[in-house]
């Protein structure tokens, strides 16, 4: 016995209970994935023939341009973050995509047509995974930007016309959730990016009032190039400013994969904290900070740039404040007080005492018979002198 064919009116009602839906904002979905499954599965319950659907968004990111969500009926989503040279290739070039983003015009290939143009790349390869029929659309956003969005169907003979007309209805509310999404991602990237990543979470969160924020406790870490000052009078600005970015290509993800939060960029250098807890208590965060340091060196080492600079640290751990501070509309989330000075002043001693990598007494405390005393020196602003050491030297 054959199902019984759909009630027309039944699933009229689906399609229009899912643009409702995602009118609503597509609540109460936590995320992307969430909307993207939610779309999909609703519009194949209404009857519509998607087997497929891939959601290309930009971002304003340093190192990323793009990301894609790909779902498939049966396999659900798959993210992927593209990086900006993935632009330049022929998989981004020889497709739909940027037609469809300077026109602002659907693209559609019936691929079972005979006279299907080959003029993609997706066309044979979506033909040889047996589908059927391709159809790119742009979601211009408010401001005008353009995305793009694609739908690809499995079922022999392609898209119906009551396919096709639904898919148009959604393309309106995608493109609104869309943008909502994106607002949120690229505000969430800025802030990471300029203020760091748990300054731009608390951001986000709320906390955007002078005053906000509140103690903690951290292992502080600054670093800056040695001999950065004699070198930037005989170079250009130019060569300076790519020097500083190759440099700090080698530093910064190494503080940021041992847990730390880079707050500051001083010119030559770095101002990073490592926040403790209980779980991460300050033996371990000024190990990973020290590990941080280490591996960043390695990897300037191994790394070939026109001029080649030392790195001097220091490291120390304290309680300061963490929050906004400023005057007026303008306002800066970062860290102040003794403690964070006591370090940037421990910074200049070692220069004073010729070392690389220095330590104040509170953090080598934390690793008994793994210090060593270089000297003491006189820190501005602090009350006699102050013993500076570093790791011990592995014995030859």
């Amino acid at each position: 016995m054959l199902p019984p064919s759909p009630d027309p009116s039944q699933q009229q009602a689906k399609v229009d209970a899912l643009i409702e839906w995602m009118i609503d904002g597509a609540r109460p979905a936590a995320n992307a994935v969430d909307i993207i499954e939610g779309i999909c599965t609703r519009l194949l319950d209404a009857g519509v023939a998607v087997d497929r659907f891939g959601l290309f968004i930009w971002t304003l990111h340093p190192n990323l341009t793009g990301r894609r969500f790909l779902w498939k009926a049966g396999e659900g989503v798959d993210r992927v973050d593209a990086p900006s040279q993935l632009f330049t290739t022929a998989i981004y070039t020889d497709n739909p995509l940027p037609h469809v983003i300077e026109r602002r015009t659907p693209v559609r290939r019936h691929l079972e047509d005979p006279n299907c143009p080959e003029d993609y790349i997706i066309v044979g390869e979506l033909r040889e995974q047996g589908f059927t029929d391709y159809l790119a659309q742009p979601l211009i956003y408010i401001n005008g930007d353009t995305h793009v969005c694609t739908w690809s169907c499995a079922t022999p003979g392609g898209f119906s016309e009551r396919d096709l007309a639904i898919l148009e209805r959604v393309r309106g509310p995608l493109a609104r959730l869309t943008e909502t999404y994106m607002l949120r991602l690229d505000a969430t990237y800025l802030l990471s990016t300029y203020v760091g990543r748990n300054s731009g979470a608390q951001i986000l969160e709320g906390k955007v009032h002078r005053g906000d924020g509140g103690e903690i406790e951290a292992v502080i870490l600054f670093a800056d190039l040695k001999g950065f000052t004699r070198l930037s009078n005989s170079v250009s600005g130019e060569a300076l400013v790519r020097l500083l970015n190759d440099t700090f290509d080698c530093l910064a993800p190494s503080v940021m994969a041992h847990g730390g939060e880079i707050l500051k960029f001083m010119g030559d250098g770095f101002f990073a904290i490592f926040p403790t807890s209980k779980n991460l208590p300050p033996k371990t965060q000024i190990k990973a900070a020290i590990t941080a340091v280490q591996e960043g060196w390695k990897s300037l080492l191994t790394t070939e740039f026109d001029h080649k600079l030392g790195v001097r640290t220091a490291i120390h751990h304290g309680r300061f404040h963490y929050g906004n501070i400023g005057g007026g509309d303008r306002l800066d989330f970062t860290a102040i007080g003794p403690d964070v000075n006591l370090t940037a002043r421990l910074l200049t001693a070692a220069t004073e005492l010729d070392c690389d990598n220095v330590l104040s007494g509170a953090a080598a405390a934390f690793l008994p018979g793994l210090c060593e005393k270089v000297g003491t020196v006189s820190l501005k602003g602090f009350g006699g002198d102050q013993a500076v050491w570093q790791l011990r030297q592995p014995q030859t």
